[in-house]
Parts: structure tokens; sequence; C-alpha cells
């Protein structure tokens, strides 16, 4: 590890390609892991609690962050002090996302990786007094070291560490569950409610603003008609996600690669503002028979509305045929290496839907293909050589304001 001369940590680390997604493995000290990452809800720990008392013995896998319960941290913080002290197993997290759910935005603020060749890379954090990783296991170990006493030299032990960097809130479930359901007696419900990957596990009156995104983005990606078909990736379901008979189709070739992170985010931000406190509200025992609208509504957030009744076909709708304008006259006409079509041109133009929808009066005619293409003409030259844009917070505000003005919004 180093620090480069803008006080960011940089440390070598080598890709790991699997399935779900790349993460990358580099040590840290345990010391300045604590400072970065961040752990699980205080209402998770109190569900843990109580099943606990059951018999159940969920705290095995997060039972060292209970208050009342230091004595399991404890002894792993004597442990550490010796002479044979060695923790081989990796710390798994997932950075990139802020404790209310969202994707961090701020480009600098974000983890990122550079390649730097010879199958080595450099894991870039840029500050220690910005937490946005979020730990997927581990915490038992890692939290051990604040038990430590002051100045103890331990706390400067390097970790081995995992990270994903382009993996969406409620994916880090299905890593959680890979690492724990075959080790420890861990209820897959649990797991599941932890984090909303719940698509098939609970009916949609109870999904929360996260499940929906998931499942709006899985659509967006496999279905043959979709203006991101294939376009969207990891793709933890792998290949076996597309149908036999879209086999038999000709492929469309797909005209750029988002991540799911940025498909997920988007939609998270056009039907709520804390997905995370909205989860926990569809979630609590008294609103079991209502779900979804138990929630508030949000003036400026109208597709929440759609949300809240259950009308996620209508949220579908309006998202294929945004994009569809989008990618016939925005991203099709750019230039190959056009921002446009990059990340920041992804989250510029979820950024104008979310303004959209605000001023434009949500109707089947306002909101359909034919609609939404033509209002959306004039944006055909916005980066016809592919150089105009930048890949920065700035190059996304840039964008967002461009396309607005294109569009008189």
């Amino acid at each position: 590890m180093i620090v480069d001369s803008s006080g960011a940590l940089v440390c070598p680390a080598v890709r790991v390609q699997q399935p779900l997604g790349s993460f990358f493995a580099f040590s840290l000290r345990a010391d300045y892991l604590n400072k970065i990452t961040y752990s699980l809800p205080a209402e998770i720990r109190k569900r843990l609690e109580e099943e606990s008392s059951e018999g159940k013995r969920g705290y095995q896998i997060f039972g060292s962050q209970r208050a009342e319960k230091p004595t399991r941290l404890q002894e792993i913080a004597s442990y550490i002090q010796t002479t044979d002290a060695a923790f081989p197993n990796a710390i798994i997290l997932a950075a990139n996302y802020r404790q209310n759910g969202l994707y961090v935005d701020d480009e600098a603020l974000r983890w990122t990786a550079e390649d730097k060749g010879g199958g080595l890379w450099n894991v870039r954090i840029p500050s220690l007094d910005n937490p946005c990783a979020s730990i997927i296991d581990g915490q038992h170990r890692l939290h051990a070291f604040e038990y430590l006493p002051a100045g103890a030299p331990e706390k400067e032990m390097e970790l081995l560490c995992v990270v994903f960097l382009e993996l969406p809130t409620p994916y880090h479930a299905y890593v959680f569950a890979t690492i724990n359901f075959n080790q420890k007696k861990v209820d897959r419900s649990l797991a599941y409610e932890l984090f909303g990957f719940d698509v098939d596990e609970r009916p949609r009156d109870l999904w929360s603003p996260e499940t929906l995104a998931v499942y709006l983005t899985r659509l967006l990606n496999t279905e043959s008609e979709s203006p991101l078909y294939r376009s969207i990736f990891p793709a933890a379901d792998s290949e076996a996600i597309f149908s036999s008979s879209d086999e038999k189709n000709e492929k469309k070739p797909a005209l750029l690669k988002i991540s799911m992170a940025t498909v997920v985010d988007g939609i998270l931000r056009i039907i709520s503002r804390n997905p995370r406190e909205d989860r926990n509200t569809v979630r609590r025992p008294g609103n079991k028979t209502i779900g979804r609208k138990c929630l508030e509504t949000i003036a400026s957030l109208p597709m929440r509305d759609y949300y809240i009744a259950g009308n996620d076909k209508a949220i579908y709708e309006v998202l294929c045929n945004y994009f569809l304008a989008i990618s016939s006259k925005v991203w099709t006409p750019a230039g190959k290496n056009s921002y446009l079509k990059k990340t920041v041109g992804i989250q510029a133009t979820f950024d104008v839907l979310r303004d959209l929808l605000a001023k434009r009066p949500i109707t089947a005619e306002s909101y359909s293909k034919e609609a939404l293409t033509l209002l959306f003409s004039p944006c055909t030259d916005l980066d016809s050589d592919g150089s105009k844009y930048q890949a920065s917070g700035i190059g996304r505000s840039e964008i967002r304001r461009e396309l607005k003005a294109a569009i008189g919004l």
C-alpha cells in the first residue's frame, strides 16, 4: 500500500473474474479498514438477537456486532495479540454504496481499479474519511481489532481483502449466502431480508425498492425487445437467464455495456430517496398486510406512486420507451468512444429521466416510444465524433445539462 499525492490509498491487487462478476484481492491495515467500512444496521442486529433467544444462533455470522455480547470480540482481540495470530481468510467488501443503499455517484469518492498490466491492478481508495464499503463477510474478525488497547501495534496488522466494485446492494446477499450457507447454520430468509435479494422469495406487495430495481434491471437485460438487451453486466444468472427461444433469434449486437450497479441505482433514484429506510418500513410487522402501500408519496418522484400502487409494468414500459428513444437519438448517432455511451452518460440519462418525470405529465401518450423519440430528436448531433465529453462528474453534469437544453427541459 502507498499513499499518493492526493492522500488516497493505493493498494496493489489482482483481479479475479467469476460468473457473478470481477473482484479484486489485496491487503490493507486493520485500522484503515475499520475507518473505511461500515457494518449491518442496528435493526438487523436486533432481529438476530431475537433469533438467538429462540435458539437459532444467527449470531454466529453477525453476533460480533452486538454490544451486549462483547466476549467473543474480546476473545479474538486476545488472540490477535499472540505470536501465532493469523487470519488467512479474506474480509469481503462491496464498495461504492452508501449506508442508505444508493450508489456513490461522486466520482471523487468512489473506489476504483486501474490495470497496471502483467495481471496486476491498483485499487485506489480516495479517503479514510468516507466509509462507503459494506462488509459482506468478516466483520467478526475486523471489529475485534477495535477492542485492542489504544496504540497497540497489532492494529496495523495487514488483512487480506476482497472487494466488489460494481455489485448492487441486493446482490450482496448472493455472496453472503454462498459463503455461509454450507458452513454455518444461517436462515436463508434472513440473508434475503437483510439485503432485499428476494425477487422469487417474497410477494410483490412486499418488494422493497431495491428488489423491484433488480427485477426491472433483469427484465431490461433479458427481454429481447428491450433497448438494453444483453447490455447489462454482471449477469449473475449467467447465460442461463436467456431463454432457448431467444437463442434461436439473431442476436442484436449490444450498443453499449452498462454495469448493473448503474442501472439499479438509476431506477432506485426515480422511486426512492432512501431505499434502506423504505425497505425497513415495508418489512415492519405492522405493515405486513399492506406492504408498499404504507410508504409515503414524494411529489418530485411521480414514479414512486406507481411503485407504491404495485404498477411495476408501467414503470418498466416507461423505462423501455425512454431508453428506446435514447438509443435511437443519443447513443446510435454518437461516436464510437463517446462518453454518452459510458457510465457518466448513462447516469446523466437517468438524471434527465428523473427531471423529465417530475415535469412532464405521465400519460400513455406522453411517454410512448414515438413521443419520446420525437422529444429527443434534437440530440442526434451531441457528440458525433466521440470526443466531446470526459469521464468525470463534470462530464456527467455537462451531458445532463446539454440533454436537458436540447429537449427544452
